[in-house]
Order: C-alpha cells, then structure tokens, then sequence
C-alpha cells in the first residue's frame, strides 16, 4: 500500500513539537518552526492563527498518540495479581518516560508559566496518576492491599520512583546500575512491603 504523504499541517505540527522540545516556548518561534517544516510563515499562518495555537495544538497531538500508546497495557478493572499487574504497567510507563526525556525536561522547565499550557503539558501525567489511583483503589476494595492507606498518595508514590528513574538515569548511570527491569523489582518490593496485607490480615508494623 503506498503510503499518503505528510500534509503540510502535518510538518507543521511535527516541527512545532521537535523545536518545543528543544527550545521551550519561547525558543520555539513560528520562523524557526516553518523553516524546519520547509514552509513560509504565511503558510503557516494560514494553518494556525497564532503561535499559541500551533503550539496547543502540537501539544495535543503529542498528547494523544502517548495516550494511544499506553492505552495498550492498561491495568485491568478487577486487580488480580497486584505484584505482576503493577509490575507490566510500570514498565511500560518507565519506557514511555525513557523515550520522552527530552519532552518531559522540557515540560518540567515550562511549568507554572501558563495555566493553560500546564493543564496540556501534564494532561498525559494525570492520566497515569488516576489510572494508578483507581487500581489501587480496586485493590484495597478487594482486600489485596491496605485498606488504610491513600490511593492516590500511593500513585504519587509510584510515578515519583518512574519519574526521577526516566529522567536521571542517562544523567546519573551510577545511581542506576542495574537494568530498567531489575530496579523496577526493586522499586516494588520497597513499596508492596507496606502495601500489601500480611497472611493474617494485619497491616506490617
């Protein structure tokens, strides 16, 4: 099957989101994003009324193709094994962080500036937070973890381990020297050990 060409709003769009990533914002101006598209800014002002707009809207095509991505290893409704379950989906967003560093730095740096921007920027963020609020939730309701502890701080708990894993380990190797896969054991073990109910019921000391 031939493959359709990449529209012009396309390229646009691509090169909005390439130079945000490396410049930020403000670095990120529509001449620099319609020579990497290899276009005019009339045409680019044709496609996007204003350089907010271009940039929300790279932002949300971001938004929805990482959205997309991680839709495919969602946890499941009824929690089973909450080890493995929490496991999978854990690696899957520590990859999604890996492959994002650049975004994710940036992000971090346009933060506070816009409270418009901040909701798109952290729009897939959020997304994982609740996703791992409402397992966590599931779980207690089923008996399979401590009923008296806070989902949602616990969802804190698990994505702030993701984060500062996704965005130091190419900068800090010898904070992180063993594979992906080994500190995620690690970093479920420490965790489950106060999370999980004890054979007779009881919450760990």
């Amino acid at each position: 099957m031939e493959r359709t060409p990449e529209s012009t709003r396309d390229r646009i769009l691509a090169a909005a989101t390439s130079l945000f990533h490396q410049y930020g914002q403000r670095g990120a101006t529509t001449r620099r994003i319609a020579a990497a598209a290899g276009v005019n800014e009339v045409t680019l002002f044709r496609h996007f009324a204003s350089k907010e707009g271009l940039l929300a809207a790279a932002i949300d095509r971001q938004s929805d193709r990482a959205l997309e991505y991680l839709r495919a290893g969602t946890l499941p409704e009824v929690p089973g094994d909450v080890r493995s379950e929490l496991r999978s989906r854990m690696l899957e967003t520590l990859g999604g962080f890996m492959g994002s560093r650049q975004a994710v730095r940036t992000s971090l740096f346009e933060w506070g500036r816009d409270p418009e921007m901040d909701e798109r920027l952290m729009r897939v963020t959020n997304s994982i937070y609740d996703e791992f609020a409402h397992y966590l939730a599931a779980a207690a309701e089923a008996g399979l973890v401590r009923q008296d502890v806070d989902p949602h701080t616990t969802s804190v708990a698990l994505m702030a381990v993701l984060f500062s894993d996704g965005l130091l380990r190419d900068v800090m190797p010898g904070r992180f020297p063993a594979p992906p896969e080994e500190t995620l054991d690690a970093y479920l073990t420490i965790l489950l050990d106060g999370l999980l109910p004890r054979n007779d019921g009881s919450a760990p000391a």
